[in-house]
């Protein structure tokens, strides 16, 4: 499987994949603070002149932990966004390219063909989630001053990374079924959207995926709830790799 992970690696650098995920992150992780240091308070400076600038402080109440969870909840609504768009490709591309057989006929297994691209995947969300929140607190504190511990900055990446493993299993899941980039990435966009609205409506976070980004937002790391989504979480993205894997393998892939 070691060839694999590492023609997915050298794919995912050359077609850029990675750098987007990456400089997207960042981007969004540098600009949060930014626009509460600087930019909100100039905007209601603007509308409310005549307010002093200790009333425009009270009304933004800007700081490092409003800063990271500005940031974490953004790393939902608009990370989720450019995660499927970026990643919906993983294996949907393949198949609609027909070039899934090139490494089946060379004897490559489709089991380590689809755990690689899980893995490498993964990886690579855990690396952009660790740098982003990093550079997110380290920034927000320097910005404001350092209030929020950095236990739980690595409790948010070790809880997001998990959240954005069921997100890349739901891609290949939706990805073997449709074999379009686009239709998968909304596909995977809607499941979650509606799996997080459902654990809203409900109060039943603690027990879907959506309970990994509820707890992150919040900065609320209580062991029971986040070990019971987490381990849901892990349980419904093997049963949906599990399920792409049996659906690649009845398919026929040699389709020209």
């Amino acid at each position: 499987m070691i060839k694999e992970i590492k023609k997915e690696c050298l794919f995912g650098l050359r077609s850029g994949r990675v750098f987007i995920l990456v400089m997207s992150f960042l981007f969004v992780a540098i600009l949060t603070p930014i626009m509460l240091k600087v930019v909100l308070p100039e905007i209601l400076a603007w509308q409310f002149p005549e307010l002093s600038a200790e009333q425009l402080g009270s009304m933004i109440n800007a700081s490092q932990l409003t800063s990271i969870q500005g940031y974490l909840s953004d790393s939902f609504e608009l990370g989720l966004i450019i995660v499927v768009f970026t990643l919906g490709g993983l294996i949907a591309q393949e198949l609609n390219d027909n070039t899934l057989v090139l490494p089946l006929i060379s004897n490559k297994k489709i089991s380590n063909i689809v755990f690689s691209k899980v893995i490498f995947s993964a990886v690579v969300m855990f690396v952009v989630v660790l740098l982003s929140l990093t550079v997110n607190f380290a920034y927000s504190g320097l910005l404001f001053e350092f209030e929020v511990e950095y236990i739980k900055i690595l409790k948010a990446i070790g809880v997001l990374s998990i959240y954005y493993l069921f997100v890349i299993s739901n891609l290949m899941f939706w990805g073997s079924l449709l074999k379009k980039t686009i239709p998968t990435a909304f596909m995977a966009l809607i499941s979650s959207y509606l799996i997080q609205a459902i654990g809203g409506l409900f109060d039943i976070h603690k027990y879907l995926p959506s309970g990994l980004i509820h707890y992150t937002s919040s900065l609320s790391f209580e062991a029971s709830n986040v070990l019971v989504a987490g381990g849901i979480s892990l349980i419904v993205s093997g049963l949906l790799i599990v399920a792409s894997l049996q659906r690649l393998k009845s398919m026929e892939l040699n389709t020209r």
